[in-house]
């Protein structure tokens, strides 16, 4: 079912990493512990086709199109909640590695009475990032590779807290700082090359992404930041060769943040609100995101 693919997705990419092309000093780590919560019971269709709905239960049919923004047959309702631990290494000035571990609960229910429900640990990232250049802006390449350590359970209607397959990842990030004012910008552009499930034969489709991000600060302890999240993937082949196209996965997000520091800026406190623009094969609506980090030295 469509849902069950983009549901597993959303939460892959949920979580934000170490702040975009800074990388940390040497012998200093940080890390983060974030919430994410969300509940919606509408998608991003994939099909095109027509669907019944009713106006003052008398049923009439309506066309629908991939990517138009609906509400799940048999006011189905999808639910889910995840916690991310993240953490990056400096092993030089300009080399970091780092490790995100999720824990994930996800539901679905609708008025058939059947209760889909999956929880577990997800699949676990490991990341790397090599900044090549620190003037005029800063440039640094990001890699990460998702291992299927998430149970997959094949079996129909069930959401899976994980997904099956190998992913690797190679971004491009640019950062810079336009002091004197209290402003900064980030974007990164990235290919995510997404191997075969063999226990199904499916490949999903290969996937670019890109996001944005600009953060002001209010005060030395008040950081208020914009991000703008861009996923497009090919479409998913099965059985050998066969193209999916109602598989293809979008979605664009926006999310305005606030994050408090203290103990003179070693920790953060971080809310974020996560809205959907557009999208194709993913939930709708809006995601809550609670956040605490911390940086230190070990040297």
């Amino acid at each position: 079912m469509q849902y069950v693919l983009g549901a597993f997705l959303l939460l892959a990419s949920a979580a934000q990493l170490w702040a975009g092309a800074w990388t940390l000093p040497r012998g200093a780590a940080w890390a983060k512990l974030s919430y994410l919560q969300h509940n919606t019971g509408e998608w991003y269709t994939s099909r095109q086709g027509f669907r019944v709905v009713f106006d003052d239960e008398i049923p009439r049919n309506i066309e629908i199109a991939p990517g138009q923004r609906v509400r799940y047959d048999f006011a189905g309702q999808y639910r889910s909640k995840a916690l991310f631990a993240e953490a990056f290494y400096g092993l030089t000035d300009r080399l970091d590695i780092g490790v995100q571990i999720p824990v994930v609960q996800q539901n679905f229910s609708s008025d058939t009475g059947l209760d889909r429900t999956d929880e577990g640990l997800g699949d676990i990232r490991l990341l790397a990032k090599w900044r090549l250049l620190q003037d005029p802006v800063l440039f640094t390449l990001k890699s990460g590779v998702k291992m299927p350590t998430g149970e997959f359970r094949n079996e129909d209607g069930l959401i899976p807290v994980g997904a099956g397959q190998w992913d690797f990842d190679f971004a491009g990030q640019i950062g810079r700082s336009f002091w004197p004012w209290p402003l900064y910008g980030n974007l990164d552009i990235g290919y995510r090359v997404r191997t075969i499930n063999a226990e199904i034969d499916r490949d999903p489709g290969d996937e670019w992404f890109l996001d944005a991000e600009l953060g002001y600060h209010i005060t030395p302890q008040w950081l208020l930041t914009g991000k703008y999240e861009m996923l497009r993937s090919k479409a998913a082949t099965e059985f050998g060769g066969i193209r999916i196209r109602s598989q293809i996965n979008r979605i664009t997000y926006v999310a305005p943040s606030l994050l408090y520091s203290i103990d003179d800026g070693r920790t953060i406190l971080e809310t974020s609100l996560r809205f959907t623009l557009n999208g194709r094969n993913y939930p709708a609506g809006k995601q809550f995101l609670l956040g605490v980090s911390t940086h230190f030295s070990t040297r």
